[in-house]
């Protein structure tokens, strides 16, 4: 419904004009009355009619000078003109003016009606016209606002340079990112996230990780003046917000305060960080960045050589086994973090992809492996770290199987291909039982049949054959070389050198580098 005001110095007047439009359209809501272009203005000021009614001539202010004053100051409105007087000047003044229709009394309720009709199109006209616009201004704000903010998750997440931060163009964003002090909350949840756009709330902008939907930051924007302890603690504060609207399995890393964007990777990095240093088992918490959080070395899994081994030689079930009792191993650490177990993880796809390229060097690196890494930093749930890393590590078996040098029908021999390979590390008859499915005795009985000598004598001739070598080839102290080989006791290498070549390992070491004769064997002559 429009609003509309009659302005004339005739109260009867006013009051028959009234009754009238009344009586043609029930469109019009009849909002207020003056007898003086003067009173009229103050009307339109305070009531703010669509449609304006008024005759020509009044004291005070006549309508030529009404007219003018709204043209001036209210041009939106809509004005029809009445008057009993045809002359050319008040007619010329109404067209100047650009009223909606002129009425000379006496009129029809049709012709009133006929006014009325256009006055409410040309309103309506105009109304549709500026929504249209303004439509189309708040799409193009808002994707603006929206371009803004995909960039500067972008940046948040590395895929631009640190020195290259994102120049805003909506006046949101470069007002909210003048705010002074930052706080970049990294918050993950074992569960997928609904799919969202970047979202702006207040002085809290909430994004979506662009290669998980198990992660996403809240960046929160706090004024300058107030003190770095305050804002970590409303940040906290915040956390506990976010992780009870997530759900109890939400865990949040808190970056320390920064004042540029240019500092928001580093924030990123350290959000993770504190993600990174929880216990494995801690869930619905929120981590503090602190400094120098990563110095504590990761707690090492004994069993990741002989995992190493069923890699190489193809043995899925046995990777697959492998895999269940490593991470069953950490869960029973309850001081063991993620960061932790993600070093240990690194350390094994490591050599995995030393292994793979010694058998694929064709590969350039490009190995099953490779993509385990971007998991990696942006994964905080063991669970779903044990599912990718199962997927690399069976992937990496099936990709060795038909390659391995344990692929020999003869046991012995894959044995000690076994034994070369891992001379540096302690091996044992039960050990090796253990890998390759074989009775500790029968495997002794089958070595020494089929080779003439005793498992043992032939660990420890490889053995010290690795041990001339690195004498000859080295300067490293003779503990060092002891241990390099498996044998953590200097002494007893000491004594089962002599025993083996007739020299002690500093009297072989000078005999080497004097340039004596070797005999057939590689060994100094005599």
């Amino acid at each position: 419904m429009y609003k509309f005001i009659i302005v004339d110095d005739e109260p009867l007047i006013r009051q028959g004009l009234l009754k009238k439009i009344r009586s043609v359209t029930a469109e019009l809501s009849f909002c207020g009355e003056a007898d003086n272009g003067g009173d009229a203005l103050e009307l339109v000021r305070t009531q703010d009619p669509h449609l304006i009614f008024t005759d020509m001539r009044m004291p005070v202010m006549d309508g030529k000078s009404l007219l003018r004053q709204l043209q001036s100051q209210y041009p939106d409105k809509k004005i029809i003109v009445i008057s009993g007087y045809s002359d050319f000047e008040y007619m010329q003044e109404a067209i100047s003016a650009r009223v909606v229709h002129y009425l000379l009394k006496p009129f029809s309720k049709e012709e009133i009606l006929d006014a009325i009709s256009k006055a409410v199109t040309a309103i309506e006209s105009e109304q549709s016209s500026k929504a249209e616009t303004l439509s189309i201004t708040r799409e193009a704000e808002q994707l603006s606002l929206l371009g803004d903010m995909h960039a500067l998750l972008q940046y948040i997440s590395g895929f631009y340079p640190v020195e290259h931060p994102p120049v805003f163009r909506s006046a949101p964003m470069r007002n909210l990112m003048s705010a002074g002090r930052m706080v970049l909350l990294t918050l993950y949840t074992p569960e997928e996230l609904a799919a969202q756009e970047p979202a702006l709330e207040g002085t809290r902008l909430f994004l979506l990780h662009p290669q998980s939907r198990k992660v996403a930051f809240s960046l929160q924007l706090y004024d300058s003046s107030l003190p770095e302890t305050e804002i970590l603690e409303l940040a906290a504060s915040e956390a506990r917000k976010l992780i009870a609207g997530t759900g109890p399995q939400a865990c949040i890393g808190i970056s320390s305060v920064i004042s540029t964007v240019s500092g928001l990777q580093q924030a990123r990095e350290e959000s993770m960080s504190a993600l990174n240093c929880r216990a494995i088992a801690d869930q619905g918490q929120y981590f503090l960045y602190h400094p120098g959080s990563y110095q504590t070395a990761p707690v090492m899994w004994e069993g990741s050589r002989d995992l190493i081994f069923f890699i190489e030689s193809g043995n899925t079930g046995k990777v697959t086994e492998g895999v269940l009792d490593y991470f069953d191993y950490y869960r029973g650490q309850p001081a063991a973090t993620i960061h932790q177990l993600k070093e240990n993880c690194r350390h094994i796809i490591a050599e995995v992809k030393t292994l793979i390229a010694a058998y694929f060097p064709a590969q350039n690196g490009q190995h099953p492996s490779s993509s385990l890494e971007a998991v990696l930093s942006i994964s905080f749930d063991a669970e779903e770290i044990r599912l990718y890393f199962l997927t690399v590590l069976t992937s990496a078996a099936d990709l060795l199987k038909e390659q391995s040098v344990y692929s020999s029908p003869n046991v012995i021999d894959n044995v000690k291909v076994y034994i070369r390979k891992n001379i540096a590390s302690p091996v044992t008859l039960e050990h090796l039982s253990g890998l390759f499915y074989i009775s500790p005795s029968y495997l002794s009985f089958l070595f020494k049949e089929k080779t003439g000598e005793n498992l043992i004598d032939y660990v420890n001739k490889e053995r010290i054959e690795r041990a001339k070598l690195l004498l000859r080839t080295s300067e490293d102290k003779i503990y060092k070389i002891a241990k390099a080989l498996g044998i953590d006791n200097a002494k007893y290498f000491f004594r089962l050198f002599k025993k083996m070549t007739g020299h002690t390992p500093e009297e072989y070491r000078k005999l080497s580098v004097a340039g004596k004769e070797t005999g057939p064997d590689g060994s100094p002559g005599a």
